[in-house]
């Protein structure tokens, strides 16, 4: 099976979020949604850039995407219990054998890698297990990672992606890449070179064997798979808008006598004019708390700048009080309405495999 059209425009979308390429998300959000994916799939694709981009990026995503209005919703993930099986459906019969290469390495390390981010990430509904390892295939051979890459490819192939599609998401991760075109070209071709020992030891190994999709299986998915709810507040004597209330929102705002955008040393993401992520202003110039008066507030100074902030949270959208925009049927790129191997032996244990 080729790369089909809609997992070409999932592995887009991933790679340019591992590559920081804000202003290329919505678009190619958009076109992933045009190829008929769910709001599940999108918020599966962009969490699962926590597994290689990191937790920076992934937020940064996510709130270009929300910014945009592209995730009219949330759907639930696997976020609390015993770690589902994800780990064990990747690695099969060399299970052990990683696990045990990964505690020599960092034993800390080998815990969070598979009990959180196999055990939460990857094993959270969104994608199934043959389109995650579509977007993993695809990373690690542009990071220039054979190792990795050939225990992921194997695994790929057993969840039923073809050796076409794996080579295809190598040349498109590459080519979407930053390196200069040689070394662009020497990676490519060692992803690929990796690739084919991987399909030839596929096809020793599993004859008689048809490829096959597992599901993850999650201890108490009605526990453990949902949308968390908000965290108990922490800091408990600081005003907060009432959520969803417009109309206190804008009295308060109109009370506080600030008119525009507050300009408080706050931290905050906006999108600018060529919708690249930006950090939101503030500091004394912009009429907020700057460091030169930092020496002695009045006390009604503090409670004006902590109304200020917690009024521009609100307005942000980002984090708090947003209310999902209304669906306009007029609007073809309006999203659909739906509810909603790692390292495999350190140290060139596949090298040995492969043998």
């Amino acid at each position: 099976m080729d790369l089909s059209p809609q997992d070409r425009a999932m592995v887009r979308l991933y790679m340019a979020g591992c590559f920081h390429e804000w202003d290329q998300l919505p678009e190619l959000a958009r076109e992933y949604y045009a190829r008929g994916a769910s709001v599940a799939q999108l918020r599966g694709c962009v969490r699962h850039m926590v597994v290689f981009a990191g937790y920076g990026p992934c937020l940064a995503a996510t709130l270009a995407l929300h910014k945009a209005r592209l995730l009219p919703e949330d759907t639930p993930a696997k976020v609390s219990g015993p770690p589902g099986n994800a780990f064990e459906l990747v690695y099969g019969s060399v299970t052990d054998r990683v696990r045990a290469n990964m505690h020599a390495a960092d034993a800390a390390l080998g815990e969070w890698i598979r009990l959180h981010l196999y055990g939460d990430v990857y094993s959270s509904p969104g994608l199934d297990m043959r389109q995650k390892q579509l977007l993993t295939c695809a990373f690690l051979s542009e990071a220039n990672m054979p190792d990795q890459l050939f225990g992921h490819a194997l695994a790929g192939l057993r969840f039923g992606n073809s050796l076409a599609a794996l080579q295809e998401v190598a040349r498109l991760a590459c080519d979407m890449g930053p390196r200069p075109a040689a070394s662009r070209d020497a990676v490519l071709k060692a992803a690929l070179k990796t690739l084919d020992m991987a399909s030839a030891k596929y096809g020793k190994d599993m004859v008689g064997e048809a490829p096959a999709c597992p599901e993850v299986t999650t201890p108490d998915p009605h526990l453990n798979v949902r949308i968390p709810p908000l965290p108990p507040p922490v800091n408990a004597g600081a005003p907060r808008a009432p959520s969803g209330d417009q109309e206190q929102q804008q009295a308060a705002e109109g009370a506080g006598g600030d008119g525009g955008q507050a300009g408080d040393a706050s931290v905050g993401v906006s999108l600018g004019a060529q919708a690249a992520l930006k950090p939101a202003g503030g500091g004394q110039a912009a009429g907020g708390w700057g460091t030169s008066n930092i020496g002695r507030p009045s006390n009604l100074a503090v409670d004006s700048i902590a109304s200020r902030m917690e009024q521009q949270r609100a307005r942000s959208g980002l984090f708090f009080a947003w209310d999902p925009p209304a669906r306009e049927d007029s609007d073809p790129q309006q999203p659909p309405q739906q509810p909603g191997e790692e390292e495999w032996a350190l140290g060139g244990g596949w090298e040995a495999a492969a043998r």
